[in-house]
């Protein structure tokens, strides 16, 4: 068995680029892919005459998987590493895939598209972003940045390709080939080579020596299984107003953001061809691309609070769904896709900020696993209900208007954590120093000292 390497303090660099590599290839083929499946679901409707909200639950299963599997992927990763998870979740997701090629009923793409290839893809998303933070302190935001713009390039680069595949080789034989790039997230999982930091292993000395004096001078405890599974996943976050709050946000925002994949078909029904309606993600693509590094630089040196700053982001990304439904011309929907693109660059870099803020640095894991398991739960409700919008009505107008809904509504909901920045607001005798850590810069009213 191969000596276990320690290091005082994450290396903030030297192997740790290989990592961040890897990580950023990862998110080209897993999360861009979530997306880029739109172009498949005009094929999926054709071909099994099903209505827009049945065919859209492949893409709404597949999303939620992958985020509502995330605390499996943590605690998987926990017991054996990154790694290992990691490449495995490349062979299970390429599976899923394969056995998609032999789909006769869209029930079948349910289970193959959705369960399988959703549940590799989580085993891939959570644990990469981990091992960057096993990497990287000083460093960790532009780590995180650099790794991230692989969503925005695959938004780019994957549309086109997915249609060009569909139209040489069929739905069928596109998807075998996309197995294929997907195995090649097995070669970025190899690159994550496992790093331990010394207070892991102070803490590990620390917690065998308490429960040697333990059993030394109490009787053992017996805990219920139910708390310690409680306690691993840190279920009392549930129980965080501010982090509730935050969660439930995110929930409305990612439910109306999940209409975005009836993007392409929307604009083929429009009248635009099949490439130049693909394009319009790729679009988004590099409007995302070049938004996310340069918002997260912004959000960390403006004088504006981050969640101030984040909610400029999601009413941006509800202004452009609200006028998706009134570009008539191909230019007109480009424009709104470059809005669409610039304002998700504002949000996505700082959903991790804002959970380590609401639920603490210790608790940051599990926050984002909760965080996910709202967003999940989202994007399996929000596709279909924008189908079925499409059934009842006959067009994607009012999907993309009840998108805009619920976007502005998760922003009012954000608000039940009132924030102020000002100086008089905080009242006499607190300082900057003394904030609550969850507002990062901002005093949650219910901290604030009453009048007496």
């Amino acid at each position: 068995m191969p000596k276990v390497r320690f290091v005082k303090r994450p290396p903030d660099g030297g192997w740790g680029w290989v990592v961040v590599a890897g990580t950023f290839f990862i998110h080209v083929l897993v999360p861009a892919s979530t997306l880029a499946f739109g172009v498949f679901f005009a094929e999926f409707r054709e071909v099994f005459q099903q209505g827009a909200g049945l065919t859209s639950l492949i893409s709404s299963i597949l999303g939620a998987v992958l985020l509502m599997c995330s605390p499996f992927a943590g605690a998987m990763s926990n017991l054996t590493s990154c790694r290992t998870v990691i490449i495995a979740g490349g062979v299970i997701s390429a599976v899923g895939l394969v056995v998609s090629f032999f789909a006769q009923t869209m029930i079948h793409l349910f289970f193959s598209v959705g369960i399988l290839t959703g549940f590799g893809f989580s085993l891939m998303f959570a644990p990469s972003l981990a091992m960057i933070g096993h990497y990287f302190d000083k460093r960790h935001a532009t780590a995180n940045g650099i790794a991230s713009c692989g969503f925005g390039v695959g938004q780019l680069a994957l549309p086109p390709l997915f249609q060009f595949l569909i139209d040489e080789f069929g739905w069928r034989g596109a998807l075998l080939i996309v197995a294929g790039l997907t195995l090649n997230n097995c070669v970025c999982g190899a690159l994550m080579r496992p790093i331990h930091l010394e207070e892991e292993r102070s803490k590990e000395q620390i917690d065998r020596k308490s429960q040697s004096s333990t059993d030394k001078e109490v009787p053992v405890v017996h805990v219920p299984f139910h708390q310690k599974i409680a306690e691993t996943f840190h279920v009392e976050l549930l129980k965080n107003r501010h982090f509730l709050v935050f969660s439930v946000s995110m929930f409305g925002m990612v439910l109306g953001n999940s209409a975005f994949v009836h993007l392409v078909a929307h604009a083929q029904d429009s009248g635009v061809e099949k490439t130049r309606a693909a394009f319009l993600i790729s679009i988004m693509g590099v409007s995302e691309t070049l938004s996310r590094p340069m918002n997260g630089w912004l959000s960390d040196r403006g004088k504006i609070s981050k969640v101030y700053y984040y909610m400029i982001g999601v009413t941006g990304l509800a202004i452009a769904n609200l006028a998706i439904p009134f570009a008539n011309t191909y230019t007109g929907l480009g424009a709104c896709m470059v809005l669409y693109g610039f304002s998700s660059g504002i949000i996505y870099p700082l959903v991790a900020v804002l959970v380590c803020r609401y639920s603490g640095a210790s608790k940051m894991s599990s926050g984002l696993g909760w965080n996910f398991v709202f967003q999940g739960v989202a994007f399996l409700l929000g596709p279909p209900i924008a189908g079925w919008l499409y059934d009842a009505t006959g067009n994607y107008d009012w999907s993309f208007f009840a998108a805009a809904i619920f976007i502005f509504a998760s922003v009012l909901v954000l608000l039940l954590n009132p924030c102020s920045t000002t100086r008089r607001t905080l009242g006499p005798g607190i300082r900057t120093g003394q904030l609550p850590d969850q507002c990062d810069g901002v005093v949650v009213l219910s901290h604030m000292p009453r009048a007496g």
